[in-house]
């Protein structure tokens, strides 16, 4: 295993497919390579343009659970070790959110890895003897001035201070060699929040947007009854197609527990929720001046 760890620090990959059976080889990850949804991405899009630089600059929009913090980390992981010189900050809407995505890279150091490492992983830094890093930052002004590193991840923007947001938004800088890149992971379930701003001014902000939802996340689906299926109504027969990770019976229970357009905001991936609104029919295009 450490043999081929090498082969690939030597050589890189040659293509998505080596890429996508080495990581379910070494973590033994499902990563759903197939669109069940037509208009929309599959997570294994996201995680092979990264890596490739495809897309420098992208959006992940994904339903709750939809894998997109794993996915985050992954990409992290993966170019810290086989991208010499490659420095990351993390920043999450919270601490705790900005600790998860952490606490992903961390299992991703696995056996065959671990001699890599230059001393042990820390709470919020890690350092690569080929030179990589990857630090965590606190959701301040403070903590995002600083060093320029070439890779910024940001979790759950929705949860964001917008003026922190902005400020972290200058710092990747390229360097090395390697050019810089800011990765955006976040579930849109905010009426006219940060997520709804960042996902409308995409394509003048030079952004590519990745988007899944539960449906295109899903573990395969054998033998259930369409006609029966709780899922049916958002369905319709597409899960058929599908080679995720989400349990189908998770999905089921979490429809019948939450509301409608909490399911269609937070799991479909539809618009924001107007839930809470006075006036759900406000347009910020229309209405204001």
């Amino acid at each position: 295993m450490v043999q081929r760890v090498e082969y690939h620090r030597a050589n890189g990959f040659r293509s998505p497919e080596e890429l996508l059976r080495f990581c379910e080889v070494f973590w033994g990850i499902k990563i759903p390579r197939q669109r069940v949804c037509p208009d929309h991405s599959c997570l294994a899009e996201y995680i092979t343009a990264a890596w490739f630089e495809d897309s420098l600059n992208c959006v992940c929009w994904a339903n709750r659970g939809g894998g997109k913090t794993m996915a985050g980390a992954l990409v992290t992981w993966l170019e810290s070790v086989f991208k010499a010189g490659c420095e990351t900050k993390v920043l999450g809407g919270s601490g705790e959110q900005s600790l998860r995505m952490y606490n992903h890279i961390k299992k991703f150091n696995s056996e065959p890895f671990r001699h890599l490492a230059r001393g042990e992983a820390l709470k919020t830094y890690t350092e690569l003897l080929n030179g990589s890093s990857i630090q965590i930052l606190t959701a301040s002004t403070k903590s995002v001035r600083g060093p320029h590193p070439q890779k910024l991840r940001l979790d759950e923007i929705d949860e964001f201070d917008e003026k922190i947001y902005e400020a972290a938004l200058l710092i990747p800088l390229s360097s090395g060699g390697i050019e810089a890149s800011t990765h955006i992971y976040s579930t849109m379930h905010k009426s006219y929040g940060l997520m709804n701003q960042v996902i409308e001014g995409a394509a003048e902000s030079g952004y590519r947007i990745f988007k899944w939802c539960v449906l295109d996340v899903l573990e395969p689906c054998v033998d259930r009854d369409c006609a029966t299926c709780g899922l049916w109504e958002d369905c319709g027969g597409k899960a058929k197609q599908a080679s995720g990770f989400y349990r189908i019976d998770n999905a089921i229970d979490h429809k019948r527990q939450v509301s409608r357009e909490t399911w269609l905001c937070e799991m479909l991936c539809f618009q924001p929720s107007h839930e809470g609104l006075i006036y759900k029919e406000f347009d910020m295009a229309l209405h204001v001046i």
